[in-house]
């Protein structure tokens, strides 16, 4: 197993966001990105990998990043112009209905969300969404080239839908996790994943295929994880009475992850079992961590 440091990898120069460039092409790029954006469309904020619009919308920039490199720098502005028009094309049409079946099977993959990801005004579109544990939902999406977009019921109610959650499910469970860290964290080993990849921390969704790919043959007691960002999940096997310190040295990992602000999912930690899924923290205001001592998390550490 591979070791790695918290955090992204940064090279001399490089941004920490956008790390196939260098600090000044990348923020050259966000420019141009801002600058390119219809005033129709509302004002552009640029964050480290993102821009927002005022209207809501959040366009991340690393699929932008990836394809400018690939160019001349002159040739950048026509560049981030296909992107965009992309984007919006996207948005105003032809819509994810106009896709068939088939393309819309290729496409998708299930993707873990904190459960206040969705304004109150959308929910009523996605109402198929799983709650996976209290504070954390699975909704469906389209990876598409220029940005993923979330599928609405109507587009849904075309499949069987536990099919089209496996679908989605084998989908995440297929990209590849390149590399782990193990991490001694005092009460036992932790290991961690990241990727620049939006669905990083959807793979808790197949737990078994997670430790496949990890190493793990078996995980009898259950699986402590956590998921503060999109790009990345931490988890612990459960071996020991010791598995109840390390759910608080977790969280305080979680917690420090989750300040980062950059796709956040969650700062708690949660279990799983072959019973299922639930959550094990609850972080007040303060940064004060309360374990749960009536699930099945806690069943099990009594079981040794």
């Amino acid at each position: 197993m591979g070791f790695l440091n918290f955090g992204k990898k940064k090279t001399a120069d490089r941004d920490p966001d956008l790390e196939d460039l260098t600090v000044e092409e990348a923020d050259y790029l966000r420019r141009l990105f801002a600058e390119m954006w219809p005033a129709s469309e509302g004002t552009i904020t640029l964050h480290g990998e993102y821009a927002q619009s005022s209207s809501g919308g959040q366009f991340g920039l690393y699929n932008l990043s990836r394809a400018a490199k690939a160019e001349p720098r002159q040739d950048w502005p026509q560049v981030v112009g296909r992107h965009i028009s992309g984007l919006l094309s996207r948005r105003s049409g032809p819509a994810e209905a106009d896709l068939s079946d088939d393309e819309i099977l290729s496409l998708v993959k299930a993707r873990l969300i904190a459960s206040s990801y969705l304004p109150e005004s959308h929910r009523e579109a996605f109402t198929y969404r799983r709650t996976i544990a209290s504070g954390l939902e699975a909704i469906l999406m389209l990876d598409l080239p220029e940005a993923a977009s979330a599928i609405p019921d109507a587009i849904v109610s075309r499949f069987d839908t536990d099919s089209l959650w496996k679908t989605a499910i084998d989908a995440v469970s297929a990209e590849p996790l390149d590399e782990f860290a193990a991490l001694d964290v005092g009460s036992g080993r932790v290991l961690v994943a990241m990727t620049n990849s939006l669905f990083t921390a959807s793979h808790v969704l197949d737990v078994p295929a997670l430790l496949a790919a990890a190493g793990v043959m078996s995980a009898p007691h259950g699986v402590l994880f956590a998921v503060p960002s999109r790009h990345e999940f931490l988890i612990h096997v459960v071996e020991s009475p010791g598995a109840l310190s390390v759910a608080g040295e977790l969280a305080q990992l979680a917690q420090l992850r989750f300040s980062k602000g950059v796709g956040e999912i969650s700062p708690e930690v949660f279990y799983w079992s072959e019973a299922g899924y639930e959550r094990v923290t609850s972080t007040h205001e303060g940064g004060s961590v309360n374990i749960d001592g009536t699930g099945a998390f806690f069943a099990a550490v009594n079981g040794f």
